[in-house]
């Protein structure tokens, strides 16, 4: 998806680019991933803006007798930016924006979402009715168009910036 209309200058990336490449691979994959991370803020905004909220408390009970409770929004809290492994991206840095299981706010039940007044025989994802979660990231990308807000660039060019003058003194 790199077409030009996604393209955009950010201030000082260059020299930013320069310092990177006399580094070694891994230390540039994670100053690559700081920045993609600082970038990908709008995205999960409107991500988190875009799921379904629901109006009850949800209940899960695992194998050992345990007792969880998911409050309403706990889906939308636990969108975060996580870091794509080297197997699955290649040896490229990436992030995936995507509810979690990780931290507080666990994720668990996004493959069982459907639509309220669905009908079904509650297999949830394995039967495909569950694109509740894939139509919210449609949404998400649409609305932010891909690109990241004017702010998110401003800050991403103070971060480099300061990369820069960290990169100055090693």
């Amino acid at each position: 998806m790199a077409t030009s209309d996604l393209i955009f200058d950010i201030e000082g990336f260059e020299e930013l680019n320069k310092k990177l490449k006399q580094l070694p691979d891994r230390v540039k994959r994670l100053e690559v991933l700081k920045i993609f991370r600082k970038l990908s803020k709008p995205v999960q905004e409107a991500y988190r803006q875009n799921l379904p909220k629901g109006n009850k408390p949800h209940t899960r009970y695992v194998k050992s007798g345990i007792k969880t409770t998911y409050q309403p929004g706990n889906l939308a809290a636990s969108v975060s930016a996580q870091t794509v492994s080297l197997k699955y991206s290649g040896g490229n840095p990436s992030i995936a924006v995507r509810p979690s299981k990780r931290g507080s706010a666990d994720g668990y039940y996004r493959f069982m979402v459907v639509e309220k007044g669905f009908k079904g025989s509650g297999r949830g994802s394995r039967k495909g009715a569950n694109d509740v979660v894939a139509k919210a990231k449609t949404a998400a990308l649409q609305q932010t168009g891909g690109i990241t807000t004017a702010e998110a660039r401003q800050k991403t060019a103070a971060y480099i910036q300061k990369q820069i003058d960290r990169l100055n003194t090693i």
